[in-house]
């Protein structure tokens, strides 16, 4: 749904998109909102942040923002949590900001919005949590509902009365036409057209004058570059092997290398598609290794670290995607399908970033003591996923596997 019509009949939209630009030039800044709203929609607000940095919503229908409108009225905390139960139905408003701007904001079925929210467990987080009605959100354990860490709460309040029926209809979350928001913000109201009648009118006379002053005239050919695609790096990245197929690949180099006569592999590192195992001697000599290691496809190399036995593997790349997917949703079914084959806390998000039309973020998958047949499991649950793989690190202790994954997740 991209609004919420309140009793009164005003609307309250979710955005389409959302992006903090950065320019010094207003020219510049305008170019990039037009073009953004010929994807995003064609009523936008535009609220200045800094001298230089302006964040924009965009959607295709008018009315005010959800979000922001909510924030504001609970006095702009950094991180907040609101929830109110929608009467008559079966679907709730959440709004949810993290470090001072709005992360996700509308309605949402009852039953997913533990879904929605358990991204922040393995995140630190100092919530204000505001609630209204039934909803499936709780300060202490309660079955059926979810529960944050103490830690992760600054405050925990169960309002008496509806917000969303008494929100104030404010300005400057008002979504408007974009050339009349770009107006008030002083944004294009440079006499651009007089100044170019001015140019015409100078090339006109320089080409008669260049005309009258030169044999024949030159002919110069302008090639114009076609608009870059924004999803251009996004496409790029999971074109990438399929992580399931990249780590079948090094369980089955770890097969081979429990082959080794009178060698052992204890340290395995795989990065772009090369695997380097740190390697043994349990009493036999380098010449069977160099064996094996022909016999294998594999080079041995002498460091000063000592030997190493390096493999290459070859994943066909996965096609162009056809779809982008919320980054949120794609990481709440990675950790649902992991908790079925391994259950526990193993997943760490190292990084969230905004990339322009999407964002990525970079999680750790940790795990020790696993057999080569359940990590093989493991790697099933990335299957067709928008998800890169970035490295492996592994130590092998009597035949079971210990280290981490290191993966690249991307989406809207």
């Amino acid at each position: 749904m991209a609004f919420i019509t309140r009793e009164d009949g005003e609307r309250f939209v979710i955005p389409s998109y959302r992006e903090v630009l950065s320019t010094k030039q207003k020219a510049m800044l305008k170019k990039d909102i037009l073009t953004l709203s010929q994807n995003y929609g064609d009523y936008i607000t535009l609220q200045q942040k800094t001298p230089t940095q302006y964040e924009v919503a965009f959607s295709p229908d008018t009315g005010y923002l959800l979000g922001e409108t909510v924030w504001h009225h609970f006095k702009r905390p950094p991180d907040m949590i609101y929830c109110e139960a929608i009467a008559g139905t079966s679907e709730a408003i959440m709004v949810i900001v993290k470090a001072g701007s709005v992360y996700l904001d509308g309605s949402f079925p009852v039953e997913s919005i533990p879904e929605e929210l358990i991204i922040f467990l393995t995140q630190e987080n100092n919530f204000e949590i505001y609630l209204y009605g039934d909803v499936p959100i709780s300060q202490e354990p309660e079955e059926g509902k979810f529960c944050f860490e103490p830690s992760s709460l600054k405050s925990f309040t169960v309002l008496e009365e509806s917000v969303f029926q008494s929100l104030p209809l404010l300005k400057q979350y008002r979504l408007q036409l974009v050339e009349p928001v770009l107006k008030a913000h002083g944004i294009g109201v440079f006499p651009i057209k007089q100044l170019a009648m001015v140019g015409v009118m100078i090339a006109i006379a320089w080409m008669g004058l260049s005309y009258l002053m030169k044999p024949k005239a030159e002919v110069v050919t302008v090639e114009v570059a076609p608009p870059e695609n924004p999803y251009k790096i996004y496409n790029e990245t999971l074109s990438s092997p399929a992580p399931d197929m990249q780590i079948k690949q090094v369980l089955a180099a770890i097969d081979a290398l429990f082959t080794m006569p009178g060698w052992e592999a204890k340290a395995i590192d795989y990065v772009n598609d090369t695997i380097t195992a740190a390697v043994f001697s349990g009493g036999s000599k380098t010449e069977t290794l160099f064996e094996w290691a022909n016999r294998n496809g594999a080079i041995v190399e002498i460091r000063k670290e000592g030997l190493f036995v390096i493999m290459k593997t070859a994943v066909q790349a996965r096609p162009v995607p056809a779809e982008i997917y919320p980054l949120r949703s794609v990481i709440g079914s990675f950790i649902d399908r992991l908790s079925n084959v391994y259950p526990g806390n193993h997943i760490q998000i190292t990084d969230l970033s905004k990339k322009g039309v999407y964002s990525q973020a970079e999680i750790s998958i940790g795990f020790v003591g696993l057999s080569p047949a359940i990590l093989s499991l493991v790697s099933d649950q990335f299957h067709a996923l928008p998800i890169r793989l970035k490295n492996m690190t592994l130590t092998v202790t009597n035949g079971s596997l210990s280290g981490s994954i290191i993966v690249e997740v991307l989406g809207s």
